[in-house]
Order: C-alpha cells, then structure tokens, then sequence
C-alpha cells in the first residue's frame, strides 16, 4: 500500500513537471514573426488590377477588382516558425472596357467607329506560391514568387459607325504560363486573425495568334495582336485566418 502511494506521487509529480514546459512549448512565438506560428493558413484577398504598359488590343481594358484565394502552409522553424511558406493560389479578376481607348485606335471597314461598348474582360490566375518573410518586430514583410497558368478571356465589343448601327469585334481569348512577384506586410491582430497588404506583377506568356478579328472589323497595324504578352499589376488587401490546430 505504501509503494503504492509513493509510485502515485512520483507519477504526478512528473506530469507537474512536464506539463508546464508543454504549455510553454504550444505558446512560444518566433517574436520577429508578428504572431506566426507553424501551421496552415488561407488569405482571402480584394484587389485592384490594371494592365500593366499594355499593348495592341490589351488596351482597350481598364483598372478593374479581383477576388483571390491562397493557401499556405508555414513549417517549424529554429525559432518557433520558418522563414518560408508554400503553397497554392486562385485568383479571378473583372476588367471594364476602355471605350475612348478603343475608339482613338480602331479602324472599322468602313466609316468612323462613334461608339462601342463590351462586357467586362475576365483574366483566371491559378498556380503555386512561394512565400519568405523576413524577420522584423510588430510586423512581418515578405517576398513571394508565383508561378502558374492565366487566362484572359475578352468580353465581345459592340461598335457603331457613322455608316453601319451595329457591329461587333472578337479579341481573341490568351491563355499561358505566368510568372508573378511581389511584396507583402502582414500585421496579426487577434488569435488566429492577421490583415495584409500586398503588391504584385505579373507576367504572363500569352503571345498565341492574332487579338481582333471578326465580322466585319479589322485591325490597323499599330493595333493587331500578333505575339503579345499580357502584363498586370494588382494592389491586394485581406484577411489572413489559421485554419487547423
């Protein structure tokens, strides 16, 4: 019976030790991480994008909003969490036609294009994201590197001109392989909850074929889309949520 007593004692004097040291190990936080530990995380992100020095038929889309999803998974570090993060991004913006940009440059068959209008041009970015953050107090700045697929796909423009009511002009639809960076600051506020503002480039391998063609339209030289790239910048604000134990 008094073995028994002194094996019990021994027992929880141990897990009194140990648990402790638990606790504090859970806790601990690299403190030039702003609050980032180990594990999985979802930034959920609105955006502004814009063509960036666009050419041929590129220029007839403006400034629009984007929606973005990324999922990154952080590893454990020297200090509590590495320095860098990986994982994988969607993205899908909404591009309002130019109609003054398009109208100084289009050449109709016939006549002078006076007015046009088209729905909004849609550009899909999905693909992996590399992310390193550098260490700093009360905020943390990172680098990232995306690479991927991106798909522009124009909205069919209807034109009037002085000579013909109604015609319409298909930009072909660009797809290829991306390459994007950018910078980022994330600032933890609450728990498992940070904010971020980020900036980003990118660059999209879509020279495929010609970019305006259809019924009864052409494009003047200065204006075809003969073996273009597609360039966009985007500022992106969001919410950074830990998702997981």
């Amino acid at each position: 019976m008094r073995l028994r007593s002194v094996v019990a004692a021994s027992v929880s004097a141990l897990l009194g030790s140990v648990a402790p040291m638990t606790v504090v190990a859970q806790q601990a936080t690299d403190p030039l991480a702003d609050g980032l530990v180990p594990g999985n995380y979802v930034r959920v992100g609105v955006s502004s994008v814009a063509p960036v020095s666009p050419s041929g038929s590129l220029k007839d889309w403006s400034r629009g909003v984007g929606f973005g999803v990324t999922y990154e998974n952080w590893d454990q570090g020297r200090n509590g969490v590495g320095q860098i993060g990986y994982g994988f991004m969607v993205d899908y913006a909404l591009l309002p036609f130019d109609e003054d940009q398009f109208l100084k440059d289009f050449k109709p068959l016939s006549g002078t294009a006076v007015s046009a209008s088209a729905k909004k041009a849609g550009v899909f970015k999905a693909g992996v994201n590399l992310r390193v953050r550098i260490p700093a107090p009360y905020i943390m700045p990172s680098v990232f590197l995306q690479l991927g697929f991106l798909n522009w796909h124009p909205g069919e423009i209807t034109f009037t001109t002085t000579t013909v009511s109604s015609q319409t002009a298909k930009q072909q639809t660009r797809s290829g392989g991306l390459v994007a960076i950018g910078g980022a600051l994330d600032k933890h506020i609450y728990d498992r909850f940070a904010i971020f503002g980020e900036a980003v480039y990118t660059f999209a391998y879509t020279s495929f074929g010609q970019g305006l063609g259809g019924s009864g339209s052409e494009c003047i030289t200065s204006n075809c889309d003969l073996l273009k790239n597609t360039s966009l910048g985007s500022l992106r604000g969001g919410l950074r949520v830990r998702v997981g134990n």
